[in-house]
This record gives structure tokens, sequence and C-alpha cells, in this order.
């Protein structure tokens, strides 16, 4: 077979695989898409099921689950405008110094101008008629002609590069005040929102007395703990099963196994309840840790995954539990605010909640565990006290 042949061959597999390669990429992104549509679609039902049963509980738990759930969004919304209000003190600096630059312009070429004028009046009005009847040499007439025009040239574009600075000026004032105007109503949004939040805060305190007294009288307290350490486990299994079929992440990372003693811890706190111990009046034992840090502080994800559940459960108030893959899944309980929805995927310092004392807790803190096939692992022995992210 000729050489001719067989280049023609090569350059028709070559075509097909080109066509091919994109049909077959679409074809996997659409298989995946699904399978994801899936799977929240599974996490929705859970959670749907999960709220009927938190709801049949206890009037004032489903009142704490409302409030907290209202006092995470607002907080959402504080944090939406705060950066706005930066972001426009920022606009409005940057607007200040554009309208000083230009005015700086327009005093220089005011000055410029007044020259000009100044030189143009000194030789009267008809200053190229004059040249023209000036009886000079005509080569030195013709070099005056030529610097008039050149100075009159200079003179018309010196006025409209005036005329330019004087818009300019114009439309930066107007942005200036455009500006302004977001800029209070965004403040005015940020106190009502504050004011919302005091309100709710001060119904949520209501509410957990309420709720202790009723669990003092019922004497339910180890009950309590029990059920809320059941429902954990369900709802891990839960989400261990459905996640069998999630898609991969097509990033190639090193898997969460290789990072024992290597991770940063999800927040800057003092460890307050340790791994193994005893809770308080019960012979139940911490599955994870508390991390006491001061209300509003980030929560930072300690790896790369897939954030799984996203929602308000009883016992640990806002809770993000985010799937690492292989059975591996780290938790973040008693949150404010979560920032992050089921589904999304997250790298290693992302922020993806703020700290709280939702779940009816008195103190502001975090819980935090890793699990591995639903089992718990200390989370001291992954990290280390000298692991911290660099900003959050």
């Amino acid at each position: 077979m000729s050489t001719a042949p067989l280049s023609k061959l090569f350059l028709c597999a070559l075509i097909a695989g080109l066509v091919v390669a994109p049909q077959s990429l679409a074809a996997d992104r659409s298989a995946k898409e699904k399978q994801l549509k899936t799977v929240l679609t599974k996490i929705e039902k859970l959670k749907q099921a999960i709220d009927v049963k938190e709801d049949s509980k206890s009037q004032y738990i489903k009142q704490l689950k409302s409030i907290e759930r209202k006092i995470g969004k607002v907080n959402q919304k504080i944090r939406v405008i705060d950066k706005k209000i930066k972001g426009k003190k920022s606009e409005l600096a940057a607007l200040r110094k554009t309208r000083l630059k230009h005015q700086r312009r327009l005093s220089r070429e005011n000055d410029y101008l007044a020259e000009q004028v100044y030189t143009a009046f000194t030789l009267g009005r008809e200053e190229k008629v004059k040249l023209l009847f000036s009886q000079q040499d005509p080569q030195t007439l013709q070099r005056n002609l030529i610097y008039y025009q050149y100075f009159s040239n200079a003179r018309v574009e010196l006025i409209n590069q005036v005329q330019d600075n004087i818009d300019k000026i114009i439309e930066t004032e107007r942005l200036i005040q455009q500006a302004r105007q977001d800029l209070e109503k965004s403040q005015q949004d940020l106190s009502q929102q504050k004011q919302q939040l005091n309100q709710d805060r001060g119904k949520r305190k209501s509410i957990i007395a309420s709720l202790d007294k009723q669990l003092k009288n019922q004497g339910g307290n180890l009950s309590r703990l029990k059920d809320e350490a059941a429902q954990l486990q369900n709802l891990i299994n839960s989400i261990q099963e459905i996640f069998t079929d999630a898609p991969e992440d097509d990033i190639a990372g090193q898997a969460f196994s290789e990072l024992k003693g290597k991770l940063a811890w999800p927040v800057k706190g003092k460890l307050k309840r340790l791994f193994g111990r005893n809770k308080p009046l019960s012979d139940l034992r911490w599955q994870g840790v508390i991390l006491e840090a001061p209300s509003g502080s980030h929560v930072q994800a300690i790896s790369h995954g897939r954030v799984a559940f996203a929602d308000w459960l009883r016992g640990l108030g806002n809770l993000i539990i985010i799937d690492h893959g292989n059975s591996y899944l780290s938790l973040y309980g008693h949150n404010e605010s979560l920032f992050k929805t089921a589904g999304e995927w997250v790298e290693a310092g992302d922020v993806i909640s703020s700290i709280g004392s939702s779940g009816g807790q008195k103190k502001s803190g975090l819980y935090f565990e890793i699990r591995k096939k639903g089992k718990p692992q200390n989370p001291t022995g992954w990290c280390k006290a000298s692991n911290k992210f660099a900003a959050g």
C-alpha cells in the first residue's frame, strides 16, 4: 500500500476522533448532571423526612428550628450587605480620586487657555489678516502663518479638552451622587436587618428557656441525647447510601486518607470538648470535638469535597456535612449561617459557614467531626495544633 492512502486513512481517523470526542464529552457531562440531579432530589426528600419527624417531637423544637434558620438567613443578608457597603465605599473613594484628577487637569488647561487667549488679544482681533498685510518677507510670512495655524489648532484642541474634562467632572459627580444614594440605602437595609436579628435572637432565647423547662419537667435529657445521636447516625448512613450514586469529580487530587495529620482545623478556637470523653449527665461519649470561637468567625472546609448536607438538624442546629470520597465525611455543627448548599464542590480553606450557637446552645462554638464509613474518628489525629489556614 502506498503512503498516500495511509495518510488519507490517518486523516479520516483523526477527523472522526475530533467529531466524536466533543459528542462523547457532552454525553458524559449530561450523564453527570442527571446523576447529580437525582442525588440532590434524594437529599431534598431526606431533609423533608427529617423535618416531618422533627416537627412531631415538640412545638419548641419546631419553633427553634424555624427561628435559627431565619437567624442564619438574616446573617447571610447582613454579610452580603456588608460586602456591598465595602464595595460602594471603595467605588466612592475611586470616583473622588477620578474627580480630583479631572479637576487638576482642568485647572492646568484653564491656565494654558488663559495664556493663549491673552496672547491672541495682544495680537489684535484679526491677527491673521495683520500677518497677511504685514509686508514681511514671503518666506518669513509663510513660516509665521504656519506657526499661527499651529497656535490656532492647539487653542481649538485645548478648548475641546477643557470641555471634555468639564463633561467628565459632571459625569463623575453624577456617579458619586448615585454611589452615595446606593450606600445610604445599603446602610438603611443593614440597620433594618440588624434590628430584625436582635428581635429574632430575643425570640430564640425565650424558646430555649421554654425547651429547657420542658426537658427538666420530663426528665428526658439522656433520652434526648440518645435520640439525637441516633438521628445523626441515620442521616450519615442515608448520605453515604445516596452519595454512592454521586458523579465523581474530574479534578484528580490527593486522597483524603493520605491527609491524616496534615489537615488544618476548620476554625481558630479552643478545644472545649474532647473526642471520646463523656457527655455531661450521661453515659454517651463525644463523637467529635467542640471548638470554642467567637460568633461570626468563619468556618473553613478542611479538604476538597462535595457538600452532602446543609440544613438544620436537632441537637446540631445549622449543620454542614462534606463528602470527601471513599466513605470519608466531615461535619460542622452549631453554625449561625450556612454559606454553601448541597451539591456544591468546595476546596480546602473555602469558607462554608460562620460560627454560632444554633441547636439551642448557650455559647458560640463549632461542633466538628470526621467519620470513616460512618464511624467517628478522633479529629486531633487528623488536624494537628500547628495546622492552621492562613486566612478565613
